[in-house]
């Protein structure tokens, strides 16, 4: 890192006053006025070499401050002059005095209609014209002020505007460095942030002239003028690093080129210092508390929307991280219907293996006629396909679903569940009656989770009816045609109020190893899909669970 002094501010260059009159007199009586106040003054003693001197002078870089122009002069009289100033942009940073020997009023005031600033009428006071010439001076001066200050005000609500607009913190940071270094128009500039867990600053957005882009780098908050920035809450100003005890060269500023001065501004949401900006080299003179201000009033904007964008961010990743506890604790759940239909499926899985033990051991009998070994042979042939068609059922309940939303037959599904079930319901003596509707349309949903709410509920119904029962599961297709009812109705002992209010809410329940989530996790599967689950029951007269699915189709968010 180099560090050398800051280069002295140069001092205003002198105003430019081009006196055009073609009466050698008045030029000299003018110009030594003028000089006298050390002005630099040019002259012309026509229309065309007042035009051709003002475009020249232009050109250069040099532009004259005031015209002090003359009406009556040979060819291109001083109106024409006007007309021609004010219809090019390139004249526009000139100012132009009239002055006239004419004394009428309409003489007096053409010139101001065509766009003069202000009018003398000769002979004139050496006094005055130096007056009027200031006080042009000082409008102008106002006026670029005003100028320049709407700019920053323009720019400043630019940056507010584009950092608001994002909730990507990388692209707020790179959006805020860019038009803060635009707007005060430095070299470089860095952008940290405090670690909340380690309370380190880290740079975020380095912008170095050679490198581009750095990011990575850290310290602790006191060190260099950035960290005091960062410690403190208090901006600073330092337009001789060299001299300045806190800048260390290792941490202010950027490697491969001079640092000379440097701006820091806090950022600070709700009186928290989240970090700080740190300018380095304003490329055109020195630091002022104008330009220190206007960095900390950009900053609280910067600061809102680097919180906006933190907030976003975690705010994202904890519904990244619901969304998966979520998807586990249905997979869970999943797994815990399956443990409670245990018995019956190893029960439905080892008569075909039985069937097919049997047939094989048969067929092998040499005895046999080919016949007879054909015929056992395609006994077991069957019982395998059966078998297959057992575990491929649930293997398509039992993986994890991988939420993709497609056009579901509800009536299937729902002969898919109660097959599941089928050998508990046929084990606990539970007569099972089916009304399907027919040329039901189909939902958008996730087949496997509308599986599970079917399979938790007929799991209920079968524990409910203990001693055996009659549970009636059936599809209907509402008069509207918008929604799609599946309902379950059983002859259990019913539930009361009390139970009612709370058989959706997660850990409710009834039975002494039951988990109170399968009810509480299908409630949430059919919401997502944009429908509803509700339960009616008396004491002692059983219970009814209907789900409402909408045909239209609905993004479920699983």
């Amino acid at each position: 890192m180099q560090v050398v002094p800051i280069p002295e501010e140069n001092p205003p260059p002198p105003p430019r006053v081009l006196i055009a009159d073609d009466d050698p007199r008045m030029l000299e009586l003018i110009r030594e006025v003028l000089q006298l106040s050390r002005w630099e003054v040019l002259e012309a003693r026509s229309g065309e070499e007042t035009l051709e001197t003002l475009r020249r002078e232009s050109a250069q870089g040099r532009p004259v401050d005031v015209l002090l122009l003359d009406i009556l002069m040979p060819g291109m009289d001083g109106y024409e002059v006007i007309s021609r100033v004010k219809s090019d942009p390139a004249l526009s940073h000139t100012s132009i005095l009239v002055t006239t020997a004419l004394t009428s009023v309409s003489d007096k005031t053409m010139g101001l209609e065509m766009g003069a600033d202000d009018y003398l009428t000769k002979p004139f006071d050496p006094r005055e014209l130096l007056a009027r010439i200031q006080v042009i001076l000082r409008m102008r001066h106002t006026e670029q002020a005003l100028r320049q200050r709407n700019r920053e005000l323009a720019a400043l609500n630019d940056i507010s505007r584009t950092v608001t607009s994002s909730l990507d913190l990388d692209e707020v940071l790179v959006a805020a460095m860019n038009g803060i270094r635009e707007i005060l128009q430095v070299e470089a500039g860095s952008l940290v942030l405090i670690d909340e867990e380690t309370g380190d600053l880290v740079f975020h957005k380095t912008l170095s002239p050679q490198q581009g882009w750095i990011t990575g780098r850290t310290l602790r908050p006191g060190e260099g003028i950035v960290g005091y920035v960062a410690a403190t809450g208090r901006p600073y100003l330092a337009n001789d690093v060299t001299n300045d005890p806190l800048f260390l060269p290792e941490i202010d500023g950027e490697s491969g080129f001079p640092v000379y001065a440097l701006l820091c501004a806090p950022l600070i949401v709700r009186d928290r210092i989240i970090g700080a900006i740190e300018l380095v080299n304003k490329l055109d003179g020195a630091f002022t508390e104008a330009d220190l201000d206007l960095l900390q009033t950009m900053a609280g904007s910067v600061a809102v929307a680097v919180e906006n964008a933190q907030l976003y961010t975690e705010l994202a990743d904890f519904a990244r991280e619901v969304e998966r506890s979520q998807a586990q604790l249905i997979q869970a759940e999943k797994m815990a219907a399956i443990g409670r239909l245990a018995a019956s499926i190893a029960h439905e899985i080892n008569n075909p293996l039985q069937a097919i033990h049997n047939s094989l051991h048969l067929a092998m009998m040499t005895q046999l006629p080919a016949e007879k070994q054909h015929q056992y042979l395609a006994m077991a042939q069957e019982e395998v396909e059966r078998l297959i068609e057992i575990v491929q059922r649930m293997l398509d309940f039992y993986r994890p679903s991988k939420g993709g939303v497609v056009q579901t037959d509800v009536n299937q599904v729902l002969r898919n569940v109660l097959a599941i079930a089928g050998k508990r319901l046929q084990h606990g003596h539970i007569r099972v009656h089916t009304r399907l509707a027919k040329n039901l349309p189909p939902v958008s949903a996730v087949p496997d989770q509308l599986a599970q709410v079917f399979l938790n509920i007929v799991i209920n119904a079968i524990e409910a009816m203990p001693e055996g029962g009659d549970l009636r599961a059936g599809t209907l297709l509402t008069e509207d045609g918008g929604w799609v009812l599946v309902a379950f109705r059983d002859s259990g002992p019913g539930l009361t109020p009390e139970q009612i209010s709370n058989i959706f809410e997660p850990f409710y329940t009834t039975k002494p190893s039951g988990t109170g989530l399968g009810l509480a996790i299908s409630y949430g599967i059919v919401e997502r899909h944009g429908g509803t689950i509700e339960v009616s029951s008396q004491p002692g007269q059983g219970a009814t669970f209907i789900v409402r699915l909408p045909v239209h189709p609905v993004q479920a968010r699983t």
